[in-house]
């Protein structure tokens, strides 16, 4: 029982240090993520910044591959801000790694922004339409906006009003210029999306993108029918007259680009700005990124600094479940060869056993139930009982007659096995029954 008694105390141990450091993983199951100061991490950091668009691929892709999302977002940005730099004809700061980037990435907001602002006004030009062509008119006039009885009204020129049931939803002729010259792009812009605000004022916005193919070349200038949003601001149809009129002419009113709502794309580039954030990502970065997450694995556990967590997985808590049921069995079958305290081994040894069980399934669900401390302490004590138990019952090496008494071990054994057998048949049969029932209850639904 000396053997016994010390993979008890080991496995008492290997559970009480589960609960200090938990496996949670937010990434592919059993694969944890990278520390971020474990051996790989360091040596991505000080690696050389690449100096073409493969190695920012590969950096990322690697990023994602030690499951760092906070840092690949970070490099993202980097990478999105030193693309809107070099399109502006702006140079880059000097950075001397991967590490000093990914610090460049963090907390660039505001300059993203400035940049994304700048990108455009280089790009396109907006105005309103003051003199909208007839037939221009007439098919807008025709078409899907004017359906139930809708009638369209002008308001002034460039703005029009689409009434029915005292509801005024408002339209606007807008002149989008294609700024970029052919040494720049030959191709079109697309895809585009562009929504601008009359005089600055964000309550009072227009949403203009292309109906169909649009060949929108460089030095273009092409008319788009604006769709007002949240009625822009108006609640009237007298309104947009009082505040046309308040103050100055109507010729001083003019529609300015909303840089973070706006997006385009300059396709002889690759250079894209895009809605919803910043991050310099295509589908080929995409790709390449799901691809290195399924190979999240392939680094041991040294390089990742992970070998800790990887410790108390749910892997792990099974199999030192399983060894501390057989233990425990041995325990219990040894007591009762003996005759002495059976009573207590079966209790300490069934709570134990349950407890590092309900302990397994916590750690795959992602260990979001850890346990509260009364349980964990209860658990804690009665596997420290239980390998006290199995000292208690070991036989002194210095009394030759207890030796002579005690049953030999091969009959220990023999019960053992016995034991061992019976318990995985009958979990056999519930766990067959409980199958069956459960695919009796699937069938008769």
């Amino acid at each position: 029982m000396r053997i016994v008694t010390i993979l008890l105390l080991l496995l008492s141990l290997y559970f009480g240090a589960g609960l200090l450091w938990p496996a949670r993983y937010e990434g592919p199951r059993y694969v944890p993520p990278a520390a971020a100061d474990s051996p790989a991490m360091r040596t991505l950091r000080a690696r050389p910044l690449p100096g073409d668009e493969a190695g920012d691929t590969q950096v990322f892709a690697e990023l994602y591959a030690l499951q760092q999302a906070e840092d690949a977002a970070a490099y993202a940005r980097w990478m999105q801000a030193r693309a809107w730099r070099r399109f502006l004809g702006r140079d880059d700061p000097s950075l001397a790694n991967v590490g000093a980037a990914l610090e460049a990435g963090r907390g660039n907001e505001e300059e993203l922004a400035a940049l994304r602002a700048d990108v455009l006004a280089k790009v396109v030009a907006v105005r309103i339409e003051t003199a909208l062509a007839p037939a221009l008119l007439e098919r807008y006039e025709g078409g899907e906006d004017m359906s139930r009885g809708r009638v369209l009204n002008a308001i002034t020129p460039g703005l029009w009003s689409i009434d029915i049931d005292r509801y005024h939803d408002y339209r606007a002729a807008v002149k989008v210029r294609n700024l970029a010259s052919a040494p720049i792009t030959s191709t079109p812009l697309a895809p585009l999306r562009l929504v601008v605000s009359w005089d600055g004022e964000r309550d009072k916005s227009l949403r203009c993108e292309p109906h169909g193919y649009i060949d929108f070349k460089p030095g273009l200038e092409v008319t788009f029918w604006c769709v007002s949003m949240a009625d822009l601001g108006w609640k009237t149809a007298s309104e947009p007259i009082e505040w046309l009129r308040s103050g100055r002419g109507t010729d001083d009113h003019r529609v300015e680009l909303v840089a973070a709502e706006s997006s385009l794309a300059v396709p002889d580039l690759h250079l894209s700005v895009r809605r919803g954030g910043n991050d310099y990502r295509t589908p080929e970065l995409d790709h390449e990124a799901e691809l290195a997450r399924h190979r999240a694995g392939e680094r041991s556990c040294f390089e990742r600094g992970t070998c800790a967590r990887e410790m108390f997985d749910s892997v792990g808590l099974w199999r030192a479940t399983l060894a501390w049921a057989l233990a425990a069995l041995g325990v219990c079958v040894t007591a009762g060869a003996l005759n002495r305290s059976f009573s207590l081994a079966v209790p300490l040894a069934l709570a134990s056993t349950f407890n590092a069980g309900a302990r397994a399934l916590v750690a795959g669900a992602n260990d979001a139930h850890p346990f509260p401390l009364w349980r964990s302490l209860l658990w804690l004590a009665t596997c420290f009982g239980l390998a006290a138990l199995a000292w208690s019952l070991r036989a002194p090496l210095s009394d030759w007659r207890a030796m002579r008494s005690r049953p030999r071990p091969d009959v220990i054994y023999a019960r053992w096995s016995l034991a061992a057998g019976t318990l995985g048949s009958i979990g056999v049969v519930v766990y067959g029954a409980f199958l069956l029932w459960m695919l009796w209850v699937m069938f008769r639904r």
